[in-house]
């Protein structure tokens, strides 16, 4: 049974009191489990940051859980991104794989918004996912017993994840339905 917005809310405010009090007030709900996963330590650095002026929690966060000595300084004015994170470092053809996935889940958009998509930063994981996938299919050693057992794993494991977030997500669903991707869920492991 997926959590109801309601619950959802309650557990939030609850997570929200067991914060340090410099955080309490600054933090939004939609935060505070990403806050609460922090250590200690790391609460206190993004506190002072906060005090500091810091105007983007969630990378703020983020830099924290991958390093929690990250100094109030660079939580403040964060190095610019790593040039391996841009999407002009990806080939033109997965751009336009990702541009055609796009259309096809979402028929109505114009070719140029699912082009301005494909290369914006919240498709970044895609990009990298679609990538792998063509190093993946292009491998020498790919109808090698063992290493295709491990891929399928992977991806079987991959594709579980990825339905248990679609069934516990209505809204997911709804998409699903809406789309002309097909979605079955997959029972291979029951």
């Amino acid at each position: 049974m997926s959590e109801t917005y309601q619950s959802k809310r309650e557990r939030w405010q609850r997570l929200m009191q067991t914060l340090p009090a410099g955080l309490r007030g600054q933090v939004s709900l939609r935060n505070v489990e990403a806050v609460a996963s922090l250590t200690s330590q790391a609460q206190e650095r993004l506190a002072n940051a906060i005090q500091g002026g810091l105007k983007r929690l969630p990378r703020a966060v983020e830099q924290l859980r991958v390093n929690p000595n990250t100094s109030v300084a660079d939580l403040l004015n964060p190095p610019p991104l790593r040039a391996t994170e841009s999407s002009s470092d990806f080939p033109q053809h997965i751009q336009s794989e990702l541009a055609d996935l796009i259309q096809q889940c979402f028929p109505d958009m114009p070719r140029v918004s699912a082009e301005a998509l494909a290369s914006s930063d919240v498709m970044d994981v895609a990009r990298t996912t679609a990538q792998a996938h063509h190093q993946l299919l292009a491998s020498n050693h790919l109808r090698t017993d063992f290493v295709m057992l491990v891929l399928y794993g992977l991806m079987r494991k991959s594709l579980e994840c990825l339905e248990e977030v679609i069934q516990q997500t209505p809204a997911l669903q709804q998409a699903f339905n809406q789309s002309s991707l097909p979605w079955k869920p997959n029972d291979w492991r029951k």
